[in-house]
C-alpha cells in the first residue's frame, strides 16, 4: 500500500458510497440496515440469513446505475487483498456486473417487541451520512491539512469528497424509503419478514 495521502487520493476516484451497514436480499432487492456499532446490524443479517441471502454484514457499497436506480454490493475488505486499488476495483466490478437494487433503508433499534415506523428523508440522510463516516477510509480522507501544496491538495480533495458523499446520501434518502425498525434477537424471522414486506 502507498502512503496515507496516496491511499486517500486513490479512494477519491469513481462514483459510489461505502456505508457501515448490513444488507439482505429479499425477492431480488436489498434491504439496508443502519445503526451504531452495537445496534444489531450483524444480528439482523444473521437472523434474516436463515431465509434470505446476506449481501453484507458490516460494509456495503452503494452506487447509482445508468437507469438512475440505487444498488448495493458487499463492500467489505478481504484480508487477502493487499492493495487498496485492487479492493476498489473488485467492488466497482461487482456493482457494474451484479448490482442488487436497493428496496429500503432501515435504522434498527433493539427492543423486546417488533415494530416499524416511517422515517422522513432528512432523518434518513443523516443516518446514511453517519454510516458513511463510520467507514475508516472515508472518515480519515483528507483529514490532515498542511503547509505544502500536496497536503493542501489532499485537504481540499477531502472537503470536496465529503460534499460529494453528502450529496449521494441525500439522493438515496430522497429516492429510497426509510423506516425505523425495532426488533430483538429472539424475534422470529417470519415475523420480521412479514413486517418488512408490506411496509415498504
Amino acid at each position: 500500500m502507498g502512503t496515507e495521502a496516496d491511499d486517500r487520493m486513490t479512494f477519491s476516484g469513481g462514483e459510489g458510497l461505502f456505508l457501515h451497514a448490513s444488507a439482505v436480499t429479499m425477492d431480488g432487492e436489498a434491504f439496508l440496515f443502519l445503526g451504531h456499532s452495537t445496534a444489531g446490524k450483524s444480528t439482523i443479517a444473521r437472523l434474516l440469513g436463515e431465509a434470505y441471502p446476506v449481501v453484507a454484514d458490516d460494509s456495503v457499497f452503494a452506487a447509482r446505475g445508468p437507469d438512475g436506480r440505487w444498488s448495493v454490493v458487499d463492500g467489505g475488505f478481504r484480508f487477502k487483498e493487499t492493495d487498496l486499488a485492487g479492493w476498489q476495483e473488485r467492488i466497482r466490478r461487482q456493482i457494474a456486473e451484479r448490482p442488487i437494487p436497493l428496496r429500503a433503508c432501515l435504522r434498527i433499534h433493539k427492543a423486546p417487541e417488533l415494530r416499524i415506523e416511517p422515517m422522513d428523508s432528512l432523518e434518513l440522510a443523516r443516518y446514511l451520512m453517519d454510516a458513511a463516516m463510520e467507514i475508516d477510509l472515508q472518515r480519515k480522507f483528507g483529514r490532515l491539512a498542511g503547509k505544502s501544496k500536496i497536503e493542501s491538495a489532499v485537504w481540499n480533495e477531502g472537503l470536496r469528497m465529503r460534499g460529494h458523499w453528502f450529496g449521494q446520501a441525500a439522493e438515496i434518502a430522497r429516492t429510497i424509503p426509510g423506516r425505523h425498525l425495532w426488533f430483538s434477537r429472539e424475534t422470529p424471522v417470519r415475523e420480521i419478514c412479514e413486517t418488512l414486506h408490506p411496509s415498504v
